[in-house]
């Protein structure tokens, strides 16, 4: 079975939700493997597409990184209307939008950043630097397996000009003062050998936000899709117990 990207809402029943952001050129069935795992310990989940995802290729050339983050505070908002404690979480580039939502708004009640860059490996296609001319970059399904077969649905044909946005997000969160006006407890983590965020960027952010409850979760072997791949399993043994944690703390 291969998932689509409708926006995903999994009913928990401990009272508290989670908004999810998947990754650049992705969508909201890249996060239902972790977000199904949350699910078991009792939050409710939603998995969020960001803005211009989920829909058709053409809408990623008129989406900004600012529209990405008013769809992130809009998709925030809806939870809040239902819970009185929601967290904020992300992967790749929906980790960076969950930090810049973190550092605009002050009744975020905690914020889950994964694999977010806060640089980009050079190598990586989502580094940027297409040509002008270069409308589109074709990107092939054929060949996925496992999760990456059933959850990775993205677009065939990519606007290039949403790694431009990208780099607009992260020059965001890299200027004086945006990370360290985080001060909501924040789960940070990062796998070394995530071949698309530089490995320095968890240890960054992790040192740059200002949370009294902060947690920085550092896998050896995990790769940069770790919420999707069998990291998950142990990116949960960490961000489980801290969620426990912080309901405690937080009340």
């Amino acid at each position: 079975m291969i998932y689509t990207n409708d926006q995903k809402l999994f009913c928990g029943d401990n009272g508290i939700g989670i908004v999810l952001l998947h990754g650049v050129t992705s969508g909201c069935a890249q996060m239902i493997p972790l977000g199904r795992i949350l699910n078991d310990y009792g939050y409710t989940v939603h998995c969020v597409n960001i803005a211009g995802h989920g829909t058709y290729p053409q809408e990623l050339l008129r989406t900004s990184w600012e529209d990405a983050i008013d769809k992130a505070w809009f998709d925030y908002d809806f939870m809040k209307s239902h819970f009185d404690k929601v967290y904020i979480g992300g992967f790749s580039m929906g980790g960076c939008l969950a930090l810049a939502l973190a550092s605009r708004r002050d009744d975020v009640d905690g914020v889950i950043s994964m694999s977010a860059p806060l640089a980009i490996n050079p190598s990586s296609i989502f580094a940027g630097g297409y040509p002008a001319e270069q409308v589109y970059l074709h990107r092939d399904p054929a060949g996925k397996q496992g999760t990456a077969r059933r959850y990775h649905i993205h677009y065939e044909d990519i606007a290039t000009r949403v790694f431009e946005e990208l780099k607009g997000l992260l020059a965001y969160l890299n200027e004086d003062g945006v990370l360290e006006s985080i001060r909501c407890p924040a789960f940070i983590a990062q796998a070394l050998d995530d071949e698309v965020a530089m490995s320095f960027s968890g240890k960054e952010i992790f040192r740059r936000v200002s949370s009294e409850n902060k947690y920085l979760y550092e896998a050896k072997e995990a790769g940069h899709k770790m919420p999707m791949n069998e990291g998950r399993f142990g990116l949960i043994q960490h961000l489980a117990p801290w969620l426990d944690r912080m309901d405690g703390i937080l009340g």
